[in-house]
């Protein structure tokens, strides 16, 4: 299912601000983006063939890893637009995948890993 850019920023911003205000208070040295699609260079340094998805990606420190450090240049998440897409037929299955990736990639910000993440049901 495709919808404009536009359609789907505000459902990436509609994720983040359904989050609790204690989690995005800390969040000032994060960048949220989109793309249409992950670079081969992000597939490469993620052990992704061409057959895998990804949906979302986190690049940075994360913050329980900084101490009183805070990195010069923000960490950033990016949404990958095309890949959600094709994974979803209907507005809710894209408003789900939406939702889940962008908390998916906050929870790495705040250290989470892929194995607790799935042990959580966010994988």
């Amino acid at each position: 299912m495709q919808v404009s850019r536009e359609r789907f920023e505000d459902l990436v911003r509609d994720a983040i601000s359904s989050l609790p205000e204690k989690f995005l208070s800390k969040m000032g040295n994060v960048s949220i983006i989109i793309a249409d699609r992950p670079t081969p260079e992000q597939m490469q340094e993620n052990n992704l063939g061409p057959h895998d998805t990804l949906y979302g990606l986190y690049e940075g420190v994360p913050f329980t890893e900084r101490g009183s450090y805070v990195p010069p240049l923000p960490d950033v998440i990016t949404i990958f637009q095309e890949p959600i897409e094709r994974s979803s037929r209907t507005d809710v299955e894209l408003d789900d995948q939406v939702r889940s990736t962008v908390i998916h990639e906050i929870a790495h910000y705040f250290g989470f890993s892929d194995p607790e993440l799935e042990k959580m049901g966010l994988g």
